[in-house]
């Protein structure tokens, strides 16, 4: 195939910026970060991911806007614990880039250099060993990106430059090893055999989950919560190993209008396909979602529409919904000079079910990091619930598993601090042959717990699909 650009240019960029940041690192007496971005030939971003064979590689993709980012191993990992793992993240981020050195040829659509992760849905829960890759906090600052839209593409290279470092040496290994990336070949996987067969177990049985949601809703009626977010898990087993490249194959080719993302780390990968935005900043505009309430797709035209036209009636969806409209308000309106609402929800129509959906703009008041948003909005009340404190202990009590990055923010940031952030919903964990997949669901009033769980098998049915290659 073809290289991104002649072998020689690209070895004298990264090495007059890793010379320039080692005379940095040698002044400051700390590692410097340094990026060179141009224009590359365009390649499919399934095949980088599935290239690479690096430790750590991440995948994003919009498949409806044409947009998406590969990362290849990491030059630097910022990590966050606890409440504060926003804002830690953020300061070291901050921090790296106040030296970082950068050379950019043609610019790409976001403003390199980037870093990319994701964030525990709650840091106090204690973390099983499935999750133990995945910490409260985790944003890598790629060695390889690979950034693409509407069919041009763009690599940045990212290194540390050291005091007293070897520049020549780091700049032909770093060439060395793009080349071995952009020729090598995709692992040869049988897309219709891989995670085939897979059998999944519900580890809390229907009973017991329709019984958890009974007791949320006399929580609700006591007054103990608004609403809370009750989630299922299922561990699912095939007869191999489950390669993530398949998957993210058909769920990028089922689920076009989602964000589809991987985030690979060691032998494990946490991949899904979301609906949901939780927030995207550029320049000093914002936009979110509002997603909650569902209903299940109709089985032609007709019976689409009017199962539409019942959840735009339904009063439970609707007050389930409202809750979620009102607590993005109140908390992105304060950092706001403008927030623009629509007064009606819309239907957000995917391939299995349609959702309730509250599209969100607004003009940050000033400079505002990414970051910063997302701590002011995670957990929403479409993920945790409402009250947000008495929300999480709830979760805690009800259900017996860590949710990890389940539910969580994933997404990346720009070097101007833009950037964007879904909740990882629809999603699963793979594992060697395992795989498990979470689903969760809006309990109120009056919620239903039959209903409550047949919605949560529909939730669960694109990440099944995925991993099997049919409908289950």
């Amino acid at each position: 195939m073809t290289t991104p650009l002649r072998q020689a240019t690209f070895t004298e960029r990264l090495l007059h910026v890793l010379e320039a940041g080692e005379r940095e690192a040698a002044q400051s007496g700390e590692p410097v970060l340094v990026s060179t971005t141009t224009r590359v030939a365009h390649t499919d971003p399934v095949d980088l991911f599935e290239r690479a064979k690096a430790e750590e590689r991440l995948y994003w993709e919009q498949p409806g806007e044409g947009f998406s980012l590969v990362a290849v191993g990491a030059v630097a990992r910022l990590s966050g614990r606890g409440e504060g793992r926003f804002s830690q993240v953020a300061a070291a981020w901050r921090r790296l880039l106040s030296r970082a050195v950068t050379d950019v040829v043609d610019p790409a659509p976001v403003a390199a250099p980037i870093c990319l992760g994701g964030f525990a849905f709650d840091p106090a829960r204690r973390r099983e060993a499935n999750w133990e890759r995945y910490p409260d906090g985790l944003l890598l600052v790629p060695r390889f990106l690979f950034t693409s839209r509407a069919g041009s593409s763009w690599l940045t290279v990212s290194a540390i430059a050291s005091p007293g470092c070897d520049a020549r040496a780091a700049a032909s290994a770093a060439a060395d090893d793009l080349r071995g990336l952009l020729e090598g070949d995709v692992a040869m996987v049988d897309g219709e055999r891989s995670g085939s067969e897979v059998a999944a177990e519900d580890e809390v049985g229907a009973g017991r989950w329709r019984e958890a949601v009974a007791a949320v809703v006399r929580d609700v009626r006591q007054g103990t919560i608004e609403k809370l977010v009750l989630a299922r898990r299922l561990r699912a087993r095939a007869p191999g190993p489950v390669e993530p490249g398949p998957v993210i194959r058909r769920l990028r080719a089922g689920y076009g209008g989602c964000t589809v993302f991987a985030f690979a780390r060691g032998e494990s990968c946490f991949l899904g396909a979301t609906p949901e935005r939780l927030v995207r900043l550029e320049g000093e505009i914002v936009r979110a979602d509002c997603l909650a309430g569902s209903i299940a797709r109709g089985a032609g035209e007709g019976e689409d529409r009017a199962l539409g036209e019942t959840l735009l009636a339904d009063v439970k969806e609707r007050h389930e919904h409202a809750l979620v409209v009102r607590a993005l308000g109140d908390a992105l309106g304060p950092l706001c000079s403008r927030l623009s609402v629509p007064a009606m929800p819309v239907l957000l129509r995917m391939p299995n079910v349609q959702h309730l959906h509250t599209p969100v703009e607004g003009v940050v008041n000033g400079e505002r990091h990414v970051l910063e948003l997302v701590e002011r909005l995670h957990p929403t009340p479409a993920a945790g619930g409402l009250p947000r404190d008495a929300a999480l202990r709830l979760i805690r009590s009800y259900e017996t598993f860590d949710r990890g990055w389940y539910a969580g923010p994933v997404g990346w940031v720009d070097g101007r601090g833009g950037g964007e952030f879904v909740v990882a919903i629809r999603s699963a964990l793979l594992r060697g042959n395992e795989a498990l997949l979470y689903a969760g669901c809006g309990i109120v009033a009056g919620s239903d717990p039959q209903r409550e769980y047949e919605e949560s098998c529909l939730k669960l049915r694109p990440m099944l699909w995925a991993l099997n290659g049919h409908q289950t």
